[in-house]
C-alpha cells in the first residue's frame, strides 16, 4: 500500500518543481575594477564593510520609478555584493609607507583609526545614478569619533540601455569612494599630527 502513495507523492513533487521559472543568467556583470592608490595615508585604518539596506547591499541594481517605487534592472548585476565592492575599492584607494595602510576590519588587526560608513542611497533615478553615504572616522583604541562627513555624488546615464545605467552607477559609486578616501586620508593625517604635537 505504501508504494503507490510514495510514487504518487514523487510525481506530485516533480510536477511542482517543473513549473518553477528558471533563473536567467545576467547578460552583463559589472564591477569597480582595479583602483590605483590615490590618497596617501600617514596612519593605519581599518575599513568596515558599509552598512546598507538589502536593496542597495546585494548584487542586484535598483532603479527608482516615477511613482517612487524601486525595481531591479533586468539583465545586469554586480560581480559581488555592492557593499563589499565599495569596501575593497576604498581600501585600494588608500595606501602609505610601512604600516600606514588600509585593510578590511574583518582581519581583526589593530589600527590607528577605524572607518564606519552607511550607504543611504545607491540607485538610478531618471537620467542619473546617485550614491549617498555617511562616513565616520573613529580612533582605533577608544573608538571615539574623530570626524564625520556626508557625501552625495551622481553620474549621468548616457542612453536607455541597462548596461549604460549600470555603468553610470559604477561611476557614481567610484566618485563616492574617492571622496571618502580623501576624507579619511586628510582627517587621519590631521588627527595624527595633533596627537604627536601633544
Amino acid at each position: 500500500m505504501k508504494t503507490p502513495f510514495a510514487l504518487a507523492a514523487l510525481c506530485a513533487l516533480s510536477a511542482c518543481v517543473s513549473v518553477l521559472p528558471e533563473q536567467k543568467a545576467p547578460e552583463a556583470l559589472f564591477r569597480f575594477g582595479m583602483i590605483e592608490e590615490r590618497y596617501a595615508l600617514e596612519a593605519s585604518v581599518s575599513v568596515r564593510e558599509p552598512e546598507a539596506s538589502r536593496v542597495f547591499a546585494g548584487r542586484l541594481i535598483a532603479a527608482e520609478g516615477e511613482d517612487g517605487g524601486l525595481r531591479y534592472l533586468n539583465g545586469v548585476q554586480w560581480t559581488d555584493n555592492a557593499t563589499r565592492m565599495l569596501q575593497l575599492a576604498l581600501i585600494d584607494s588608500l595606501g602609505g609607507a610601512g604600516g600606514d595602510v588600509a585593510y578590511a576590519s574583518e582581519t581583526g588587526a589593530p589600527a590607528d583609526f577605524e572607518l564606519a560608513w552607511r550607504i543611504s542611497d545607491f540607485t538610478l533615478i531618471g537620467d542619473k545614478a546617485r550614491c549617498r553615504l555617511e562616513a565616520t572616522l573613529m580612533s582605533g583604541r577608544g573608538r571615539s569619533v574623530v570626524a564625520q562627513t556626508d557625501i552625495l555624488t551622481d553620474a549621468v546615464i548616457v542612453d536607455d540601455s541597462n548596461a549604460s545605467r549600470a555603468k553610470a552607477l559604477t561611476d557614481a559609486g567610484l566618485a563616492c569612494v574617492s571622496e571618502v578616501a580623501s576624507f579619511v586620508a586628510e582627517k587621519a593625517k590631521t588627527e595624527s599630527s595633533t596627537r604627536l604635537a601633544k
